[in-house]
């Protein structure tokens, strides 16, 4: 999961090219790790606490296990300090949430949209601040459907749980065709896409069928995409990377 959403994810890499160098790319994405370790270090402080202090207390924990910790500030906290941490909270969620958008957006434009009219007059004459305004548009629609996934991913557990499953269903195809890039040269572009598209549905099918736990769904998503991409290039005779 940490390979391909570091590895693969527009989110990220946009991140990492924005660098100067290779050097301070990598530099970033090894100080990247040893934040995340210091910060679910510190998530996973903070649940046990609040564990031991609820136990301690004899009080019952909310339906909602996600509301333990929002209501423990707005509780226990200062009014002044109550505030500021929620707004703390909601100032990381914005960060994250805007960075996606961008992504998604700049993805939509540049990889599907421009090279789709690109090819006529209309593509061939738009200027940059036509392609910033349909830029703007996709955000607006992704936004939309971000909320739609929000309000389905409801039903599926607790916060941390859906949002890792979400990405780890998309994960498995992205890191698939990542590795067939890395590691064969006779997989070309039809046989990558059957492969991304056999390793997108097997993991709706393992998502929504099977009681398989989300930790297990890059890896099984991966090697369907890769196996299935190898599969095809035998049946398909494609050009060779750079020929």
């Amino acid at each position: 999961l940490t390979t391909a959403s570091h590895g693969t994810d527009q989110l990220m890499v946009q991140r990492l090219l924005a660098a100067r160098n290779c050097g301070q790319s990598r530099a970033a994405l090894l100080a990247s790790w040893v934040v995340i370790f210091v910060q679910f270090t510190l998530f996973l402080a903070i649940g046990t606490c609040l564990f031991v202090l609820y136990r301690e207390q004899g009080q019952a924990a909310p339906a909602v296990l996600d509301r333990l910790y929002p209501l423990y500030i707005w509780q226990s906290l200062p009014a002044g300090v109550a505030g500021l941490v929620m707004a703390a909270i909601l100032a990381a969620a914005m960060s994250n949430l805007s960075a996606a958008l961008n992504s998604l957006a700049s993805t939509t434009v540049l990889d599907l949209w421009k090279p789709l009219l690109g090819v006529n007059k209309l593509g061939a004459s738009a200027s940059d601040a036509t392609w910033l305004a349909r830029s703007r548009y996709a955000t607006v629609v992704w936004g939309i459907v971000l909320m739609g996934v929000a309000l389905l991913a409801r039903q599926w557990g607790n916060v941390l749980q859906a949002g890792l499953s979400i990405a780890s269903i998309v994960y498995g195809s992205l890191l698939g065709v990542f590795l067939l890039g890395l590691f064969t040269r006779r997989v070309g572009e039809i046989a990558a896409m059957c492969g991304m598209s056999v390793g997108f549905v097997l993991l709706l099918y393992v998502r929504f069928a099977t009681p398989i736990a989300f930790t297990w769904y890059v890896l099984i998503g991966a090697s369907a995409t890769f196996a299935t991409a190898v599969l095809v290039s035998l049946i398909i005779k494609e050009p060779a990377h750079g020929a």
